[in-house]
This record gives C-alpha cells, structure tokens and sequence, in this order.
C-alpha cells in the first residue's frame, strides 16, 4: 500500500491541479466582465493621476500569461479638455497578477508601450512634463517621500517610505516631441528601453536606446532611492550614456529636483570635440576638425555652478590637470578656471575658441561666441603654435559676449621672452582683430628658421613689437585695413640675403635689377634698428637702419602697402662715421660729403627688384 509520504505528495499534485483549472476556468470568466476595461484603465490613472481613455475594446489572453492588450490609449489632464493629450501609445500591453484577479483585484506585474507619444511643454525654454496631477499614487508617494525628507534631510526615516509594488515598464519605438512643436523634428525618437522598479522603497534601474539629434544613443541608469530622489533628496545614482559621438558615465548622488544638485565621478570622451559641438548645437562648426577629447574629474554643484575638481583634460596630445567650474547665473553659461598643461597646441586652442571660416560669407567668430562666456587661465610645460615652440607659458582665454580673446603672458620662445595677444569680435555685424606681439631678447636667426622667414631677418639677438588691428572674415582683409605699429631692435650679427659687393657691382652698372641677384651673401652688421607705422594698410616705414662693421650705414625709408603687396622703398649707404668724440666736425664733413650710394626698391613682395644710383 503507498505510504503515508506518497498519499500527502498525491493530494498535494491533486489539489495543484484542482486550482490550475479553477484559474483556466475562471479567469476568462472574470475578463469578460469590466475588470479589464474598467480596472486597468482606473488603476493607470490611478497610478499617473491623467485621465486615461481607452477608444478601443481590450483584447484579454490567458496564456501562456494572463495579459490584456488596450490600443490606442491615452493620458490626458483632467482639467483642460481641449488640450493636447500629455501622452498617447498606440497599443498598450499589460500582464496582470493571475491570483490577485482571482480575488477581484488588478495588479500590474508589466506595462509595455508600444509606439507611445509624450508630449513635453516646452513654452518657458524648459522642458518637462505639463501638468503633473498631485493625486496619483505615484505623486502622493513623492509627496511622503518629500516630507520625510523635510522631517529629516540629513537621514529620513526610509522605513515609512511606501512599499506598494511597481510594475515594469518597457517602450517600444517611442517618440518625445513638444506641445509646440507639430512641424519640428522629435526631441527623441526610436526610444526602446525597460524600467525595473520592483517596488516603491527598491531599487530601479533603467536601460534605453533611442536616437536624439540624429544619432544613436544609449542610456543605463540606477538608483538605490528613486522616491528619495524624485522627492529631491540626495541619493546614489549611475549614469551612463554611449554615443557614437560622446561617451560619458556619472557615478556618486544627485537630487535632480528644484535647485539640483550633484556629487560624484563623470567621465567623458569624445573622438572629436567638434563633432560632439556640432551634434549637441544642432550647427555646423567652421574649420579644420578639432582633436580628440577626455575629461575625468570629480564635479560638485547645482543647477547654478557645477564644480570640477581635480580635473584631468586632455584635447588631442594635450594633457592637462586643474580646476574649473560653469556658472548659470547670468543668460550665457560661463566656464572660468585654471588649467595646467603637459603641452599645449595653441593653434587647436584657437580654433576651438574661433574657427576659421570655410567660406568668405561665414564669420570668424565661434558660434559659441555668442552662447558661452569663457574665463580660463592656462599655463602649460610646453607649447606649439605651428612650427614655432615655446616653453614656461602662462596664458588667458577669454570669450565674453562674442569678444574672443587669447593673451600669452610669459613664455620662453626663440631663446628670450615672447608676450603675445589677440582679440576678435564682432561689432555691428562687422568682424575686429587686434593683434601685439612683444619679444625679447630673442635669437632672431632662429625665429627667421621657425617661421620660414629667413631673408632679412637679421641673425642677431634684439627684441620687436608688433601692433596692429584691422576689420575683415579673413588674415588678408585685416591687413588691408590694419592700423598700428612695428619696432625692433637688433645688435651685433648679419642679416641673410644680402650680398654688399654683388649690390656694389650691379649698382656700378646702373641698371635695375632683382633682388634676388643679391640674395647669395650674408651682410654682418653690429646692429639693426626699425619702426613703422600702419595706417590703412599701408606701412609707412619710418626708420630702418643697419649699422655695418665697416662702419657705414644702410638706411632705408618709403611704404610697404598689404593691399596689391607691392614696394615703394628707397635707401642709402652712409660712409663710416668719426672716431668718437669728434661728432661735431664729422656732421659738417658728412654734410659736405653726402651719401655714397642710394638706390630705390620697388615692384612687388614676390619678386622686388632694385634701380640704384651712383653719386659721385
């Protein structure tokens, strides 16, 4: 006979199967009545606080899971009828708690969305969802939360939090688009994800995809107290975000309502900076394109200054450390700070802050110009601008109301100190430049070398000023119109691409010829000294002497305009100049003598040539 065991372990299997076909028989029973027209529809309004309107029969399946499907649905606010609905989803798919419709109750286990619409307001240039209901289950749990919060900021008692269950909710090909934009592009459009909130006092998770600005995008989340945080307190949150363009993670604890605030981790890398601009600005970024980027740092703050503390940047080669932070308070977002690079590419920093152009018709000046203020100081180990090296930089950048500016303050360059400025802006629909350069004490055979500048630039320690400013989209238009200065200074060496006795020989000729006929000889001077003034883009040259170590001088005045780069020069060798100490009755012997030689330069910057004249 079976044992007592096996007796038990039948009627057990007996009874299991008595209540398997209890529910089989019952719940199609209990579906054709109202509990799922009526109860799914009062329990989602009941959760969001909307009003929720189903304009179609729900479709009820027992198996493999008691489900109901609801198409076209759609959540409303109470109060304003003729407003458009907060959200409408083509079809919604539910699964319900077999045992708890058993006892005439109506318990989600899982929401799926598919192909919903929401509707953000967006009429103050903020988007959020209109008109929140305060009676929802899920807004009066908030609202528990948030006193919770009041009664203790620093440790609410999260016992008392509620505990009701929560469903999962999974959207499939869902779209966000404003209430004021009918004929504008979704905000977010092929969004696809779950959301894992087993229950109100639980953890939830979120995992989504979607494409926003035209790229795909990834999003994971999580959160130890999401009531917490939708109350606004501080809770631990993960974010991660991935994107062809942008990748970035946040890991430590945020309050994202009212003031917000966050504390924690971010990471960010970007394979091109400009990319990222153009894919986040909705614009097309001028120039050349800008170098990859990272950033790690340890940010603080609220919705009116976010800090980042020790930072670590890095833009293509560039790697650097600091601090910095981005103020809200004023109409553009500010970014003010100190950073401190390994090495840094000038011309990249430049072109980050002002593009060039791709065409005449686009300006100069960074589209952010005119969206970001920008404050940071910079200094850097070592420093490029082109081929030009330099070393112990400290520098400024600045953009403010769509002035862009770029000042190097000390740095160690051609072998001396080398001080350099430049302004850009915009002032009634025109585009400014200014521009100084200080040097000194700089080699100047090895500037000539860097800069590809070698003819006439005398190899010689000295020192320069430079000072112009000008209008125009491009280098040239602003050298047609510049005004300004030019000096320099230079001592004992040679200047290349002069050849005295080749000069002498052409002169004793008569006739004009190029410059380059001279160009094969170095001319060793004991020093070499200029000014010039621009006005109108033309430099009016008015002094350029080199002193020779035969004791003559070579003197040379005129103008050089930038417009047609043409030449207007003439000059003279001086004879050598009395012993010192007999100044006076030099000048009267020199007066009586004249100058030696003079001859005129002319043609253009490109192929110059000479016409000089013997004087006997």
């Amino acid at each position: 006979m079976p044992s007592s065991a096996m007796k038990k372990s039948i009627w057990a299997l007996v009874i299991a199967a008595v209540l398997a076909v209890a529910v089989v028989v019952c719940l199609p029973i209990l579906a054709s009545t109202q509990i799922v027209r009526d109860s799914v529809a009062q329990q989602l309004s009941a959760w969001s606080g909307y009003r929720v309107r189903l304009d179609d029969a729900p479709q009820i399946r027992v198996w493999p899971s008691f489900s109901a499907v609801l198409n076209d649905v759609v959540l409303s606010d109470w109060n304003d009828d003729g407003a458009a609905a907060v959200m409408e989803a083509e079809r919604v798919e539910v699964d319900l708690s077999a045992l708890a419709a058993l006892r005439g109750k109506v318990v989600f286990t899982k929401i799926r969305l598919v192909r919903p619409v929401l509707r953000l307001d967006d009429t103050d240039g903020m988007m959020r969802v209109p008109s929140i209901p305060n009676w929802g289950r899920l807004a009066q749990s908030v609202e528990v939360a948030r006193e919770l919060l009041a009664a203790d900021p620093a440790a609410p008692d999260k016992t008392a939090l509620p505990s009701d269950s929560f469903a999962t909710v999974e959207v499939e090909d869902g779209r966000v688009i404003t209430l004021s934009g009918a004929s504008r592009p979704p905000l977010l459009s092929g969004f696809t994800g779950t959301f894992n909130w087993p229950a109100l006092n639980r953890a939830a998770t979120l995992s989504a995809r979607g494409i926003w600005h035209g790229e795909s995008i990834t999003v994971d989340a999580s959160t130890e107290e999401p009531l917490l945080l939708l109350a606004g307190g501080k809770t631990a949150l993960s974010l991660t975000v991935k994107s062809a363009p942008l990748t970035l993670s946040f890991k430590g604890e945020a309050d994202l309502v009212g003031g917000a605030f966050v504390n924690g981790t971010l990471e960010s890398s970007a394979p091109s900076l400009q990319r990222v601009l153009e894919w986040t600005l909705l614009e097309d970024w001028p120039g050349s394109t800008i170098k990859p980027a990272k950033l790690r740092s340890t940010i603080i703050g609220d919705a009116k200054r976010i800090k980042f503390e020790t930072a670590e940047f890095s833009l293509g080669d560039s790697n650097a450390t600091g601090v910095f932070d981005v103020a809200f308070t004023d109409q553009r977002p500010t970014i003010s700070g100190t950073l401190a690079f390994n090495a840094l590419d000038l011309g990249t920093l430049l072109k980050t802050l002002a593009p060039e152009p791709d065409a005449p018709t686009q300006a100069a000046a960074a589209p952010w110009a005119h969206d970001l203020n920008f404050d940071l100081r910079l200094s850097a180990t070592q420093a490029t601008a082109g081929s030009v090296s330099m070393t112990d930089v400290a520098a400024t950048a600045q953009v403010r109301d769509g002035l862009v500016s770029l000042d190097i303050s000390d740095a160690t360059a051609f072998g001396g100190m080398l001080q350099l400025g430049i302004r850009l802006d915009n002032v009634e629909g025109r585009d400014h430049a200014e521009l100084r350069i200080a040097a000194e004490n700089i080699d100047g055979g090895l500037m000539g070398e860097k800069l590809h500048f070698t003819a006439f630039m005398p190899k010689a320690k000295g020192s320069f000023s430079v000072f112009l400013k000008g209008h125009g989209e491009t280098l040239n238009q602003i050298l047609e119109t510049s005004d300004g200065s030019i000096s320099a200074n230079f001592g004992k060496g040679s200047i290349v691409g002069l050849n005295l006795e080749t000069f002498r020989e052409h002169n004793d000729k008569g006739s004009f010829f190029p410059l380059q006929d001279i160009a094969d000889g170095e001319l060793p001077i004991e020093g070499a000294d200029l000014k010039a003034t621009l006005a109108g883009g033309i430099a009016w040259i008015d002094t350029a002497e080199a002193r020779l170590s035969t004791g003559e001088k070579i003197t040379i005045g005129g103008l050089v305009p930038f417009a047609g780069r043409g030449i207007a020069l003439s000059g003279s060798i001086l004879p050598p100049g009395p012993p010192s100490g007999e100044e006076t009755a030099a000048e009267e012997s020199s007066a009586g003598q004249g100058p030696r030689e003079t001859f005129f330069v002319g043609g253009s910057w490109n192929a110059p040539f000479i016409a000089p004249f013997l004087i006997e």
